[in-house]
């Protein structure tokens, strides 16, 4: 990693600006892709118990 930093330091003030830019495009996107997971988890959790499928709360429990 000090390799790394060494080569990201010796970058002019333009192309860290750029590279930040990049690195808060990949971490935004990032996080919208775990947000997407979650609310898809939900949703189908939402179906599923809708239809049925999920176990009786009380069943829940004893399991725990």
């Amino acid at each position: 990693m000090d390799g790394l930093w060494a080569i990201v330091d010796s970058l002019s003030t333009k192309n860290k600006k750029w590279l930040s830019n990049k690195l808060l495009v990949s971490l935004s996107a990032t996080k919208e892709t775990k947000d997407e997971e979650i609310l898809n988890g939900i949703v189908r959790s939402v179906k599923e118990a809708k239809s049925g499928e999920t176990l009786p709360l009380d069943s829940l429990w004893d399991q725990l």
